[in-house]
């Protein structure tokens, strides 16, 4: 009997929590299922599989280049248009498959699939109510050409039905997402499936500078980098005189600018960039803090890192990231009460080792392993000992058969 067929789909390949979440659902469903990836962008496995610890095998995943709209080059291009373009084809060649799992936020498949919540992005209604920085950027205020350019990415996809009349098995990252689901899109009590983690474990003769600070994670607005700093500035006013080690990509982006100048201004922050897997845990290894400003994060695979690593993380007391660290003493709402809290740990380092010690038991359920079994049994229930109501049969057409040309 031939193995079930699966699409998984991700609109763009980049270097984030939602890439690590593409790549081991591909590696959850490689050896029980005909997998096929559909993605806009280019593919490097080996750096992919570098980058967060997965082994897929390429031989065993059948890739598709979906059509990029023209001119659109990486993941910052005429996002909208481009992902309602993505979600086109996808709705195109989803009859060919016995099931559809989103990697990355819904695709409206056009019959019942799994879709993997990461972040709320997609809407327009949440990115204005829940971003921060949402308007930070020219092209996302509220104008008329913002309008008609969202008037005219619609025009380009398909016709999009609500989520909640979709029939898809909607998993949520986090309780956090599962509220949001069911308060702004009216979907209840969505399975939470966290996103897959490596956790390995720092040695434990690891030499941690006892006031350095770590930040992993994109340089764009929603992270807030310029909060982390403010925050870390003020400590150092209070006569700690920490230091921060920024690791992620500084990139030709108007915020990745307004960052990289900020940071040329201050010798205590060492911008590190992208960094491979082995060279990012050296460096988380050797900090004893580390800090995340991100207040709407659906998840924060970063936080969960980086606690993994032994750093002890300050986090938002909103979004997802209380979730990875329970503990009110490393929860801040305001930027002075973050300072207030940062300065009460290290007015006692012996508080570092205790709190790295009760994070280390809560990180064990976001490990990779445990994602590929709550994946594969997500898999096997929805689809049951048949295959999935809405699929096209399988001699209609053959996953492999022609798909270079759908576009």
């Amino acid at each position: 009997m031939s193995k079930p067929s699966i699409l998984v789909t991700h609109p763009w390949m980049g270097r984030g929590g939602s890439e690590a979440t593409a790549v081991w659902t591909l590696q959850a469903l490689q050896d029980d299922y005909k997998v096929t990836f559909a993605t806009a962008s280019l593919m490097d496995w080996d750096e992919l599989n570098e980058a967060y610890g997965s082994s897929v095998d390429p031989g065993k995943i059948q890739l598709i280049r979906a059509r990029r709209l023209p001119t659109v080059d990486n993941a910052r291009k005429l996002v909208a248009a481009q992902l309602r373009w993505f979600e086109r084809f996808c709705h195109r060649i989803a009859g060919r498959f016995d099931l559809c799992v989103s990697s990355y936020n819904p695709v409206d498949f056009g019959r019942p699939g799994i879709q993997l919540i990461g972040d709320f992005s997609f809407s327009e209604e949440m990115r204005k109510r829940l971003y921060i920085h949402g308007e930070s950027r020219f092209c996302h205020q509220e104008t008329f050409l913002r309008r008609a350019y969202l008037w005219g990415s619609a025009l380009v996809g398909i016709r999009k039905r609500p989520l909640r009349d979709r029939r898809d098995l909607t998993l949520a990252n986090s309780q956090w997402c599962v509220g949001q689901l069911e308060e702004n899109f009216g979907i209840p009590g969505a399975p939470v499936i966290y996103p897959p983690v490596i956790l390995p474990q720092a040695p434990t003769d690891a030499v941690r500078d006892p006031l350095g600070f770590a930040c992993l994670g994109r340089v764009v607005p929603e992270k807030e980098i310029e909060r982390m700093i403010a925050i870390l500035e003020a400590v150092r006013e209070r006569g700690f005189p920490v230091t921060l080690r920024l690791i992620g990509s500084l990139d030709d982006s108007e915020y990745s600018r307004k960052i990289g100048g900020l940071i040329t201004e201050k010798d205590w922050i060492v911008p590190e960039g992208f960094l491979t897997l082995k060279k990012k845990q050296e460096v988380l290894a050797s900090m004893t803090y580390a800090i995340h400003g991100c207040r709407i994060e659906a998840f924060g695979i970063a936080v969960a890192e980086m606690a993994s690593m032994g750093c002890v993380p300050f986090v938002p007391d909103t979004g997802g990231a209380g979730e990875i660290v329970p503990f009110p003493e490393l929860q801040f709402a305001t930027e002075e009460d973050a300072v207030e809290k940062i300065v009460a740990v290290l007015d006692y380092p012996d508080k570092a080792a205790e709190f790295r010690s009760r994070l280390a038991g809560e990180m064990d359920r976001f490990g990779p392993d445990v994602f590929m079994r709550e994946l594969r049994e997500h898999v096997l229930r929805f689809s049951g000992d048949r295959t999935v109501a809405g699929a096209s049969p399988a001699s209609d057409a053959s996953p492999s058969k022609n798909l270079a040309a759908i576009g």
